[in-house]
């Protein structure tokens, strides 16, 4: 699950170009590329959705803020702390919080700027189709990995109008489906660098696991 916690912080990311294979898809992603590289900060709800062999087994909501390589993302009851230099994982249920060094040459995959160095040179893109849906024009590009993964492709949702995506779905060789849909999305926002450190005075009695 893991993996699919920061497909959004990859797709926000500002590097969204892979290897285009139909001619159609890589000007969309380069467009969509420079958009996104222009904003200071971008806020994200989103709306997470696994659906298997047709039938939904979890639905939840959260929210994601990123500054440069900084983040901070709510999903299920763990939130996710990084100030470009420590990683926080904190789980409410337990109220526990993981401490990790942020090192951006690590292979972990809770390390989006690795994957985001990645993005480029791990996928090749197809222009699928465009159709319209609740009147808005969508682009559909498939993103395919070029080493084997768990799953098989990434199904971006692109808005064409205002140049953003709307939604994206990780498609699992298991026959599952991971949706993110983007409920709102605010860029160039006032984002305070506080947001992006865990306060353990905020959470009294909270266990600690250094793992620096």
């Amino acid at each position: 699950m893991k993996r699919y916690i920061f497909l959004i912080l990859l797709l926000f990311g500002g590097t969204l170009a892979a290897q285009d294979t139909d001619g159609g898809a890589t000007p969309i992603l380069q467009s969509l590329a420079k958009k996104y590289q222009a904003f200071t900060s971008m806020s994200i709800d989103y709306t997470y959705k696994a659906v298997k062999d047709k039938k939904t087994i979890a639905t939840l909501t959260g929210r994601v803020a990123i500054k440069g390589k900084k983040y901070y993302m709510t999903f299920d009851d763990q939130t996710f702390y990084c100030d470009g230099v420590t990683m926080w994982n904190y789980q409410k249920s337990s109220n526990e919080v993981s401490i990790y060094t942020y090192d951006e040459s690590d292979d972990d995959i809770l390390n989006p700027a690795k994957m985001l160095g990645n993005w480029q040179k791990g996928y090749t893109a197809k222009f699928i189709r465009e159709e319209v849906e609740a009147g808005k024009s969508l682009q559909i590009i498939d993103l395919t990995p070029k080493k084997t993964q768990s799953y098989f492709k990434i199904r971006l949702f692109i808005d064409k109008n205002k140049n953003e995506i709307v939604r994206c779905a990780v498609y699992e060789k298991d026959n599952t489906i991971y949706t993110y849909y983007f409920d709102k999305f605010v860029s160039n926002a006032a984002i305070s660098d506080s947001q992006f450190v865990f306060d353990a005075a905020k959470h009294p009695g909270v266990g600690t696991n250094d793992m620096r």
